[in-house]
């Protein structure tokens, strides 16, 4: 970073005569995606504890960042900065940022009061983001005189990535992004105005997704244990859906909508939901049931600078009241993914995962799966799930060439077993097992069953980067990693833990290397234990209560 002088480093005197001020060795500077991580340790040997840090902008005094994380341990401070999401969840602003001691009430002290000895090398440490705004570089260092810490961030609006431009040279493209802009701007002035003429008392709540057309997943799980609790009396539970984020509103849906969110006191959600991100009251709880388990795969605002990640300046996700999480371990990533501070995101486990700890629903859920797939019945049965390529539905796809459909079948005879192939519901390109071959391998995406109950029939699972690796770990049964394109997946879509060590299973390259591990029961099964214990903070069933008591606020 550029080192500014002494008087330029906003001081009245020399920073080390500040009454409050600490001297700390900067130990180590690194980055994970959007946040960077400095590890202090006190130069006096006193501990740390009550320390309060945060980041001050030097051209607004007023304005400060508290650390995204801070664990404090004896003498040394690990601190974490969102820069992405800095003063009102939008990125730290071009500039100065320097490291000091907030004083009781949160504010930034009147100078400077934090001076950190230069002992990490930091010119290595800056991160470049390519936005759609240009391109955004956030550089740590030490100043050589004061030694004062600060990230100096800067904008060069000049240098927008080929990805982020778009196409507007046409005047019906110009038309269209204008009303796209007016838009939700008419939308929060029609809801303001609904929700001041509505009468709430606090106990309506709206279910509602934009990618399903009835109750389902997680909303449907909640919804019926609240009616199974009585609380349908006691409280107005309503819906709203629309079969895919494409598909057009009814014209009674149109109407309905602003008037069922104005007067909502809680909107119940459970994936992506663009109108939801143009409600903003404080008054209204907003809940966020994502219906994917566990932090696996980047997504959301953790995809920041590249190719089909959001914009860090977008409202998206960010109004978020709570997020449920099955584990501890995965709120950092999914307030980092969410753009919303971590005390928002609550380990209540997923709802639909109760049905995995409830023996009667096991038992029924695989009776269930093996009716739908009676040809499971009495054989080895193996589950193909990989996940998509791409950057959404329009663009998704699965490389069906890496898919050997006569060593496959072979292999079936030879365990007296069927494989299931199911590939993700964005994927359209459609399977073409050979009907030589479909006594042994079927496409499971033509069987009208939820994967979830699918899944209590299955002996043996093969996916790649999947988060149904999660629901599966809960069976404590074998699984095996194809991950074919490993190095390509992780450059473009990347994971918020290293996958080798996250994988509770074999990670093969080939399809030869695939069937041969099955062939051999070569799965690797002694990684299961540690990572259901990483990943499932709840083994008691009960997560729905968890989570009703999180929408109802108790």
């Amino acid at each position: 970073m550029s080192h500014p002088d002494e008087s330029d480093a906003g001081t009245e005197a020399r920073p080390d005569t500040a009454p409050s001020a600490r001297r700390l060795h900067l130990e180590t500077v690194a980055w994970r995606r959007i946040q960077v991580s400095l590890s202090v340790r006190a130069a006096d040997g006193r501990p740390l504890a009550g320390t309060t840090f945060c980041l001050r902008d030097t051209g607004r005094p007023g304005v400060v960042m508290a650390p995204t994380n801070a664990m404090i341990d004896g003498t040394v401070a690990e601190l974490r900065f969102n820069v992405m999401q800095g003063p009102g969840q939008e990125p730290l602003e071009p500039g100065r940022w320097t490291l000091e001691i907030a004083r009781a009430d949160g504010a930034a002290t009147a100078r400077p009061a934090v001076i950190v000895a230069p002992h990490a090398e930091c010119g290595q440490a800056s991160a470049t983001f390519d936005l759609g705004r240009g391109r955004y570089v956030v550089r740590p260092g030490v100043h050589p005189t004061s030694g004062l810490f600060a990230l100096e961030v800067s904008l060069d609006e000049t240098a927008t990535p080929a990805w982020a431009v778009s196409d507007v040279r046409s005047p019906l493209a110009r038309l269209m992004r204008l009303l796209r802009r007016l838009r939700p701007g008419t939308f929060a002035v029609l809801f303001r105005l609904l929700r001041a003429m509505s009468r709430r008392n606090g106990r309506r709540i709206l279910f509602s997704s934009d990618s399903r057309d009835r109750l389902g997943g997680n909303l449907k799980i909640v919804y019926d244990r609240m009616v199974d609790l009585g609380l349908d009396r006691e409280y107005r539970l309503e819906t709203l859906f629309k079969p895919s984020i494409t598909t057009s509103r009814s014209a009674r849906d149109r109407l309905r909508l602003p008037w069922l969110l104005a007067r909502s006191d809680v909107i119940v959600i459970d994936d992506f939901q663009p109108v939801i991100y143009r409600v903003d009251d404080p008054e209204m709880r907003i809940v966020q049931l994502w219906h994917a388990w566990g932090a696996f795969k980047t997504v959301g605002y953790s995809r920041v600078g590249k190719p089909g990640g959001l914009s860090p300046y977008s409202r998206v996700h960010k109004n978020y009241s709570f997020a449920a999480v099955s584990s501890t371990s995965e709120v950092p990533f999914y307030a980092e993914a969410f753009g919303i501070p971590e005390w928002r995101v609550i380990p209540t486990g997923i709802p639909r995962m109760d049905q995995f700890f409830d023996p009667p629903r096991r038992a029924a859920s695989r009776e269930a799966a093996l009716t739908a797939i009676p040809a499971a019945r009495g054989r080895m049965t193996i589950l193909f799930a990989p996940t998509f390529r791409g950057h959404g539905t329009r663009t998704a796809w699965y490389d069906l060439e890496r898919i050997d459909y006569r060593a496959l079948h072979l292999l079936c005879v030879e365990k007296d077993a069927l494989c299931i192939i199911r590939m993700h519901p964005f994927v359209r390109t459609p399977l073409s097992i050979p009907e030589a071959y479909a006594d042994r391998i079927i496409d499971g995406s033509s069987v009208s069953i939820d994967i979830n109950e699918l899944l209590f029939a299955v002996d043996l699972l093969i996916t790649d980067y999947s988060s149904v690796v999660f629901e599966f770990s809960t069976m404590d049964r074998p699984m095996l990693f194809y991950a074919y394109d490993l190095e390509a997946y992780v450059a473009s879509r990347d994971f918020y833990v290293d996958y080798v060590d996250f994988v509770p299973g074999r990670i093969v390259r080939t399809f030869a290397e695939l069937l041969d591990a099955i062939r051999r029961e070569d799965y690797d099964v002694a990684r299961l234990k540690a990572f259901r214990a990483r990943h499932l903070d709840h083994f008691d069933g009960h997560a729905t209560d968890r989570v009703i008591d999180l929408i109802l606020g108790r």
